[in-house]
């Protein structure tokens, strides 16, 4: 690993990003020493995708309890349902002021973590199994909670990788179509699906003109859509 010298301000997930001298991720730091080391390409995958739930998983339970958060994280997933509805249906909360601080630390640690991702996606390319290791930390969760302002330059970018055969193109068209969304623009390849709580059921996406969005589908190498529903523009940007 090549090393150099850095001046640490602090330590931790957050903290490493003010390190001198040192990338918010790809170095480990010694505090006595100010030494670096270079991390690999999986290690740094590894550290966005930790900090990636720093804050959300406090704001997400109700609760900044570390040994409750352990426990509750560690339910499977039939259990973790159960917990998060009985916990929503009966208002279980962090405090306001808690959690809009929380969320600003999460916001900020969101931005980061995209600025480092996509440096290292052009750096190695989107990770497989050749650069980062097998099982490597899907970079999808980070690219979801990256904020809609970032996805304007971030789309253009990934979508190199999937042309390049390197990332795949349903996640792409996922984050796409909700960025369409958030926009108050009609999703382009019909990868957002809705819940309707009339009928307590899943729709189908919808979208203005089928041939647009297969040809669209098409380009970035995924099938046609079978199942969507055709609506008027604004009323598929808002379902």
């Amino acid at each position: 690993m090549s090393k150099s010298a850095c001046v640490i301000v602090a330590l931790g997930a957050v903290s490493l990003s003010m390190a001198y001298g040192c990338s918010a991720q790809d170095q480990r730091c010694d505090q006595q020493s100010g030494v670096c080391e270079s991390l690999t390409y999986r290690e740094s995958l590894e550290a966005i995708d930790r900090s990636d739930q720093l804050y959300r998983d406090a704001i997400s339970w109700g609760t900044a309890d570390p040994d409750e958060l352990a426990l509750l994280n560690a339910l499977d997933d039939e259990a973790n349902m159960a917990e998060w509805g009985r916990r929503n249906a009966e208002g279980i909360k962090l405090d306001p002021e808690l959690e809009k601080e929380l969320w600003v630390k999460q916001i900020a640690i969101d931005r980061a973590n995209t600025q480092e991702l996509m440096r290292l996606i052009e750096q190695h390319g989107w990770p497989t199994d050749e650069t980062a290791g097998e099982g490597f930390p899907s970079p999808v969760p980070v690219l979801i909670h990256m904020q809609p302002e970032d996805a304007q330059w971030v789309l253009p970018k990934l979508r190199i990788e999937v042309l390049a055969g390197r990332m795949d193109p349903d996640p792409y068209a996922m984050i796409y179509d909700r960025k369409q969304q958030h926009d108050g623009v009609p999703q382009l390849y019909g990868k957002t699906l809705n819940f309707d709580p009339k009928t307590r059921t899943v729709l189908a996406p919808a979208i203005v003109d089928i041939d647009a969005t297969n040809r669209a589908r098409a380009e970035i190498g995924l099938e046609p859509l079978e199942e969507y529903r055709i609506t008027d523009p604004q009323a598929a940007a808002g379902r």
